[in-house]
């Protein structure tokens, strides 16, 4: 690929010449010259453009032009927030990415809960200093000239619950319920895409159908979705579904389901009954069957965990409690032994990497007092991931192949051993469409990868390649975007990605940050 003369913040138009265009749009690929004139596209076509006022850059031989990839369900905020762009998601192309997910995120938080989620939720979304408030508006001014990469943010339901009743249990007053909805609002006011849920963690587990529904209400207006990771998937994905869709037809909004997961059958059913209720869902997933998420939500009751952390790490020392716990099915050995250590206290650190059983044995401890005692040794600060033997390729393939299947990589970029996805989702969807031929395959990356999640948050200007959108391109080199992380090397970057432009700005080149390109911005179309 030769290098355009001048530097990379160029005031004159760019031509990428000789490249094959996958737009999002059309069903196969075609060979096709993209004019980038400031943050836009001016014009796709073949031929001679013209002698304008433009620099030429001339691509490799199969070099093939893309939409920049949209990560519809992710945890950047504290990378966004400390360094302003993920380099695992930028090595994959990904120019955008929407935070704030599993209605849990120190965006939106006001300095109580941001005390609290430092505690909780610090080993996904990472810590921020206590003593700050972060309203969505306040983050969007913090981030602004800081960013390589786009960044959207949906509203986050737990952290507004707990803003406006704290962590208590149980259903919100009407004077909550009142101030959470002005506090959703004001969200949306300020350029929020959405309202998530995240019905795995306090106190968001603590909303019902009823809350959710008016909550969600002020979404319609904008046709923002509502996005759930639900109280069910797996076995229990069609109970999970069903309160999902009940509240997308009570509210009148779009919903989605994040990182959902199922029988086919379960799946299927669901999609019929939105369609029936004139429901618009769509879904994201990682092209993985381990999971990953903190473990004291995945070990613990919720009655164990109610009140906050230090209720919780109160109830751990408390031999009477502990010996209630032992009873957990979440605790027996079997359950343990599918758990894999990701992030731990640094004294920890050769752990890592170790199913929980295999780490108790090393300290000569049995598995269930081990772990619990290191949750509160760590404070809870303690993440893991899960081996789902249940979850089958052919669910997985279901999943990924379906119309309205959009790209999340559910990405944790924290710890000493964050699981793979954030390194490796999108390449891995790369080989996954490619299988079905590259004039169809690369499109269908578009699709499922850039234009679907893009359409999902009523992002307009992204996710595809026409002229009059934004200029975010990802140019994949002739040789393909493939995966390099592993589980015991998570941190790999993939390659493959020749140019990366956000907002029509180089930032990434032939598997390398551009230095001080910064035009990412905050964005809510």
């Amino acid at each position: 690929m030769s290098q355009p003369s001048g530097p990379d913040t160029r005031p004159r138009p760019l031509l990428l010449r000789g490249g094959v265009v996958a737009d999002g749009i059309g069903t196969h690929t075609r060979q096709a010259d993209i004019l980038i004139d400031g943050p836009l596209i001016r014009w796709i076509g073949t031929g001679n453009f013209g002698r304008g006022d433009h620099e030429v850059l001339q691509l490799d031989p199969g070099s093939v032009i893309c939409p920049g990839f949209v990560d519809a369900h992710v945890h950047a905020e504290t990378p966004l927030f400390t360094d302003g762009r993920v380099d695992g998601a930028l090595a994959q192309g990904v120019t955008t990415l929407v935070v704030g997910q599993d209605g849990t995120s120190w965006i939106g938080a006001q300095r109580g809960t941001v005390d609290y989620l430092n505690r909780y939720f610090a080993a996904v979304n990472g810590p921020i200093p206590a003593d700050c408030a972060m309203p969505v508006a306040e983050f969007a001014r913090h981030v602004n000239g800081q960013l390589s990469q786009n960044v959207a943010v949906v509203a986050s339901h737990g952290t507004i619950r707990c803003n406006v009743g704290g962590q208590r249990p149980g259903t919100l007053t009407p004077a909550q319920r009142a101030a959470a909805r002005a506090e959703i609002e004001q969200c949306l006011a300020d350029g929020a895409v959405g309202l998530s849920s995240g019905f795995d963690y306090l106190p968001s587990a603590y909303g019902d159908v009823d809350e959710m529904a008016d909550l969600a209400r002020p979404l319609t207006e904008s046709g923002r979705p509502y996005v759930s990771h639900m109280r069910g998937n797996g076995p229990r994905v069609r109970a999970g579904l069903i309160e999902l869709i009940a509240v997308g037809r009570r509210a009148a909004v779009r919903v989605h389901a994040s990182h959902l997961w199922g029988s086919p059958n379960d799946l299927s059913d669901a999609y019929r009954a939105a369609d029936r209720y004139s429901v618009q869902l769509s879904h994201d997933m990682y092209p993985y069957r381990r999971s990953s998420t903190i473990l004291a939500a995945s070990l613990l009751p919720k009655e164990v965990q109610a009140g906050g952390p230090e209720a919780t790490i109160a109830r751990l020392r408390d031999p009477a409690v502990r010996a209630d716990l032992h009873k957990a099915p979440t605790l027996c050995t079997e359950v343990l032994d599918t758990f894999v250590l990701g992030h731990v206290p640094d004294a920890y650190a050769d752990d890592v990497g170790l199913s929980i059983t295999t780490a108790a044995a090393r300290h000569g401890e049995p598995p269930g007092d081990w772990i619990l005692s290191l949750l509160a040794e760590a404070r809870l600060v303690v993440s893991a991931h899960r081996d789902r033997p249940h979850f089958t390729d052919e669910q997985l393939r279901w999943i990924l192949d379906h119309e309205h299947y959009t790209a999340g990589s559910d990405g944790i970029y924290l710890g000493q051993c964050p699981h793979p996805r954030g390194y490796g989702t999108f390449a891995r969807l790369a080989r996954r469409y490619l299988a079905q031929g590259p004039e169809r395959g690369y499109q269908l990356l578009a699709r499922h990868a850039a234009a679907n999640p893009a359409a999902a948050y009523g992002l307009t200007r992204r996710g595809r390649l026409a002229p009059g959108l934004a200029a975010d391109i990802a140019v994949i080199a002739p040789g393909g975007l493939h995966d390099r992380a592993t589980y015991e090397q998570p941190k790999r970057l993939a390659g493959g990605i020749a140019l990366v432009l956000v907002n029509g700005t180089i930032v990434w080149r032939s598997g390398n940050v551009v230095p001080n390109s910064r035009p990412g911005a905050f964005v809510s179309g």
